[in-house]
């Protein structure tokens, strides 16, 4: 019974779908759906009065002449794909019909009057259309629009004004804040006529799901032209995912500030990432105290390039934090910590990746009141270790932090000499990685307490010489890689080298 369904569906389909390419010849009498995929400049006559819904055409503009006259017939259709164009056609202000329209690829800088007049659509896919810069000024007709994609639009600048009455919108995974100088609106091509949004234009989209990127938010603070205090994402439950892009331009730290106390998320974020913020300190909803209950699903962070901030969030707070990503916090001193010691220290963190925090130190990570000074903080779930360009304080107090973690990679921690006798209780790490840390002159005999480890990779320690005894006891070791280590690689070489012995068990050694 099953194949008999399967057989009368795919006749029925095949009696409404047409693949039209030069050679096409015979058109089936009833077709609903065409695709287009080669070079044609002939409308077959039995195609013109056909009721067509779907219309597909992926091919270069040596077929332009059939698009435009060929669209001009279609009456009825709903889901349009043209992709790869250069010119938009003028005809497809007749498709009142039209639910879905993808001209992803395309070459134009523009987006004609034409698309925004189409009342019915519900989705407008613009993938990688690298050339556009311009909307068109009515875009807020579009009331029906629920799905609005613009991923890889590289040279777009800013948003439509008007979008923030498509109350519909449940995607819109970027959103440009415009400039409205007139040097800016000369460098990005776009008419100062042209009606540009501003950051507000967020504030009623509270459909949007997913993820949404904010780009531009420099200008949001130029010239203090938005009531920047306004509630702008606290009311968006559905999205998941927030990027917040400032352009690294100095600002006034007021407004920059006003601006960051505005994007305060809904609870039910799970990742945000911020790159080149430039205030001096981050908004109050971040250092709240009771942080842990402002973003209690947040499982992913990623600070980037925020260079003036001194003190970090009490991240440690995070009840569903697990992803920690900490790059080039220039001038940061401490971590705020909070009284409530009874609460554990990063509960669920699985992986934290510092680069280029060279101003904290172990006692500014995790600042309690004094009265806690002695306890340590706790990392019950701590996996993955990746430290870089930061003080050998804190270094050494992070890798005694964990007894779960799997892997340890330690890069340009100059003042780092040996390991800490914590190093014992790393039973669970699999991989250990050190470069670039041009005064290690040792690996500590308790090396061989690492009992898991599979993985040992040494690269540019010019000061560490020879391998501990100990070594020989990791009979679990299977790659051993020795890079730009001279005196070392000389002691391990196969049969001469007087390492050699200690590492003989190990199948996989590898020399650069």
């Amino acid at each position: 019974m099953h194949d008999l369904i399967h057989d009368l569906a795919r006749s029925i389909l095949n009696s409404e779908v047409i693949i039209l390419t030069h050679d096409v010849k015979a058109i089936p009498k009833r077709v609903h759906h065409v695709s287009l995929f080669g070079a044609t400049n002939e409308v077959p006559e039995d195609l013109r009065d056909q009721p067509i819904r779907t219309f597909f055409m992926e091919c270069d503009n040596y077929c332009y002449y059939f698009k435009n006259n060929y669209i001009s017939t279609l009456k009825c259709s709903r889901v349009m794909k043209l992709c790869y164009i250069q010119h938009i056609p003028a005809s497809l202000a007749k498709q009142s019909h039209l639910r879905y329209l993808d001209l992803s690829n395309g070459y134009f800088e523009n987006l004609p009057s034409a698309v925004a007049s189409l009342r019915h659509l519900q989705t407008l896919k613009l993938f990688h259309c690298e050339n556009l810069r311009c909307w068109p000024r009515n875009m807020k007709k579009l009331i029906n629009l629920r799905h609005l994609e613009i991923d890889g639009c590289d040279k777009l600048r800013y948003m439509p004004g008007g979008l923030g009455e498509l109350t519909q919108l449940q995607t819109l995974s970027l959103f440009w804040v415009g400039n409205e100088s007139e040097r800016e609106a000369r460098e990005v091509g776009w008419n100062k006529k042209r009606s540009i949004g501003g950051l507000s234009e967020l504030k009623f989209l509270n459909n949007l799901k997913g993820q949404l990127v904010i780009e531009g938010l420099s200008n949001a603070a130029r010239g203090g032209r938005e009531a920047n205090k306004e509630a702008i994402l606290k009311g968006k439950q559905y999205l998941e995912s927030l990027g917040l892009h400032w352009t690294g331009i100095e600002e006034s730290e007021e407004a920059v500030e006003s601006v960051m106390e505005s994007l305060q998320p809904h609870p039910n974020l799970k990742k945000l990432t911020m790159w080149y913020y430039e205030g001096v300190r981050f908004p109050n909803w971040m250092m709240n105290d009771g942080l842990d209950l402002l973003l209690p699903n947040l499982v992913k962070i990623t600070l980037w390039g925020c260079n003036r901030c001194q003190v970090l969030s009490p991240l440690g707070q995070l009840p569903s934090l697990k992803f920690l990503f900490l790059w080039d916090l220039d001038a940061v001193e401490y971590m705020k910590d909070y009284p409530l010691l009874a609460k554990p220290f990063f509960p669920s963190l699985k992986t934290l990746d510092i680069y280029n925090m060279p101003r904290c130190s172990s006692n500014g990570w995790g600042k309690r009141p004094a009265v806690a000074a002695q306890q340590t903080p706790s990392y019950p779930f701590l996996e993955d270790l990746l430290l870089e360009f930061i003080r050998m304080e804190l270094c050494l107090q992070l890798i005694c932090a964990s007894s779960s973690l799997k892997s340890l990679k330690i890069s340009d921690v100059e003042d780092l000499i040996s390991f800490p006798q914590g190093l014992q209780h790393l039973s669970t790490l699999q991989t250990l990685s050190i470069s670039r840390c041009e005064n290690l002159a040792s690996l500590p005999d308790l090396i061989g307490c690492l009992t898991s480890l599979t993985e040992l990779q040494i690269n540019f320690c010019p000061k560490l010489i020879s391998l501990p005894e100990e070594i020989r006891s990791l009979q679990n070791l299977q790659t051993l890689e020795i890079f730009n280590c001279l005196y070392l690689s000389q002691r391990c070489q196969k049969e001469t080298g007087e390492d050699w012995p200690k590492i003989s068990h190990i199948p996989h050694i590898i020399f650069r």
